[in-house]
């Protein structure tokens, strides 16, 4: 009885590590561009790196920079030269599937990442810079606005949603440069991603046993062809 409840917790256990989202998020601002990816509710920043504090001695002052100090460099031996391949080895390799079969199926994975992909933020804020040329500033404003209308629809129907979404701009005619800011995140489940793992997989595999058995059949053909005459 044991037994099938640990069972049960297990499987309850990776069925909700299923529903956990991965994502990514980037920002853009006057600070620079920022770049954390997340799982569930903790978040890893990337970009900015934090500065490395530096290393002290066992005296409590700070170790010299490599240019302060002089070492002894290790005395270099003389480089060996790798071994050219052989002819044969240089036209080892190739796809065990056809090319235009694999870009097939990449596209199609992609599609269906795509798709199961959901914007959790998207916000957009433009500040055109109007001082030096005032109508070609508007002329902008004007084109942005146009662009989004048709932008938006595309997204809404290439991802799965949109949840939050907020695109400003407008034009300061006292500004001389025009500013952006921008924040995007991205996420999605960890199971979406395993069934697109599986599909994958799959598509693959059952491309290379058809692939393989054509083979053999036309290599069989030909060795039929070779023994015919001699017989």
């Amino acid at each position: 009885m044991k037994g099938w409840i640990v069972f049960a917790v297990i499987v309850l256990l990776l069925f909700l590590l299923t529903l956990v989202r991965l994502g990514t998020e980037v920002t853009y601002s006057e600070k620079g561009l920022r770049l954390r990816i997340r799982m569930g509710r903790i978040w890893i920043t990337l970009l900015p790196r934090k500065p490395k504090k530096p290393k002290k001695t066992s005296s409590g002052k700070e170790k010299k920079k490599d240019g302060e100090t002089k070492q002894e460099k290790p005395e270099e031996k003389p480089e060996q030269k790798a071994e050219e391949p052989s002819a044969a080895q240089k036209h080892r390799g190739g796809l065990p599937i056809p090319l235009t079969e694999l870009i097939s199926l990449g596209v199609e994975a992609a599609g269906r990442t795509l798709h199961r992909l959901q914007i959790d933020t998207m916000e957009v804020e433009y500040l055109i810079g109007g001082k030096n040329d005032p109508a070609s500033a508007a002329i902008t404003y004007g084109s942005l606005y146009a662009g989004g209308g048709a932008i938006v629809p595309l997204l809404e129907n290439t991802f799965y949603r949109i949840r939050h979404r907020e695109i400003q701009a407008w034009i300061d005619f006292d500004a001389e440069q025009s500013l952006i800011w921008l924040r995007l995140a991205l996420s999605i489940r960890i199971g979406q991603l395993l069934s697109i793992g599986f599909f994958v997989v799959w598509r693959f595999l059952t491309a290379f046993l058809r692939q393989r058995k054509d083979n053999k059949a036309s290599q069989e053909g030909m060795n039929h062809g070779t023994e015919a005459p001699n017989q």
